[in-house]
């Protein structure tokens, strides 16, 4: 990897291939295009095959949101093209930063202080380095103690959560501008209302004039001029009416006789006792039949005891007698005056 030199506000830069390697862009290109010739004579020029080979447009989510590798908020260490590039084997060969830190906490009473300073220089190697700053590792900051709420900021946060309970009121929709003419201001209502003007024209006076003198009417006026004179000879008929032979001598077939004949209805319910021979007579079945003991049951009268009949209908009970009257029941018993 060719570096250049680097600001913290900007990414890597590369390098343009050296010569040496430029050399080989046309014998690469040459072998594209037979490459390329000869897909296109293989495969199968179908527009249905190739409608169903093209993918579906489909949201790319990416697992790892795209940042800048050299945001930080300390400078970074610019590498000279006259320094030997890290190979990649020297790049993941740095422990990661957090094993560090983390032994730096243990050692910090234990260690003189030159050896600790050389720990801080492998910490800033492994957090400058290409993988690191490619995952965008940070170092580690102190946290802040979180601080409890008092009465006053409880408050403030129930008023806004009562602001966000409440049901969102859609705004009024804003008054459309009438463009139209006020109606008491419009000539052609006025006009209308108005009730419609009439004209009377007399009519001329009937003149008998010469050509109506003259004229002589066509054969077909006089036709239709003429009365229409209707037969009553079939309204005014001799009693009795004669029967003709044929009528007298007709004789009925099955299907008329069938059709005279008047509908039987047939009906469950038995005809009525008006009707029948002999309307008190019993059926021998009903004779033979013997009573259930629920019909029994139900044949037999009930038994009903009146409790409104008392032995001494004049006797008076003790709470009508200790009983007060009041002054409304006073006012209904004194007499009408008349």
């Amino acid at each position: 990897m060719w570096l250049k030199e680097t600001k913290p506000e900007c990414c890597e830069e590369h390098e343009p291939l050296p010569a040496d390697i430029q050399c080989l862009t046309p014998d690469i290109c040459r072998e594209l295009g037979r490459l390329y010739y000869k897909h296109c004579k293989t495969f199968v020029k179908n527009q249905r095959i190739l409608e169903l080979a093209k993918s579906k447009p489909r949201k790319r989510v990416h697992r790892v949101i795209n940042r800048c590798p050299c945001f930080l908020k300390k400078s970074i260490e610019i590498i000279r093209l006259d320094q030997r590039a890290n190979t990649r084997t020297e790049q993941l060969a740095y422990p990661r930063a957090r094993h560090l830190l983390l032994f730096k906490q243990q050692i910090l009473r234990l260690f003189p202080s030159e050896r600790i300073l050389n720990l801080n220089r492998l910490i800033r190697k492994s957090l400058f380095s290409l993988y690191s700053r490619l995952a965008n590792v940070q170092p580690p900051q102190e946290r802040k103690p979180i601080k409890k709420w008092d009465s006053s900021d409880w408050e403030k946060h129930t008023k806004i959560l009562k602001k966000l309970a409440k049901h969102k009121v859609a705004p009024k929709p804003p008054a459309m501008p009438v463009k139209r003419m006020p109606l008491r201001q419009m000539k052609r209502y006025k006009y209308l209302a108005k009730p419609k003007k009439s004209q009377y024209v007399e009519k001329a006076d009937w003149v008998f004039t010469y050509e109506m003198r003259t004229h002589k009417a066509s054969e077909r006026t006089k036709n239709l001029a003429k009365p229409v004179i209707r037969d009553t000879t079939m309204l005014y008929q001799d009693l009795p009416i004669k029967i003709p032979l044929g009528v007298l001598k007709h004789k009925a077939s099955k299907r008329i006789i069938e059709l005279a004949e008047p509908n039987a209805r047939r009906t469950g319910q038995a005809a009525p006792s008006d009707l029948k021979e002999n309307p008190f007579g019993i059926s021998p079945n009903a004779l033979k039949t013997k009573a259930s003991k629920r019909t029994q049951e139900l044949a037999e009268p009930k038994e009903y005891e009146n409790k409104h009949i008392r032995d001494d209908p004049y006797a008076i009970s003790k709470a009508a007698l200790n009983a007060k009257a009041k002054p409304r029941t006073i006012e209904l018993a004194q007499p009408k005056k008349v």
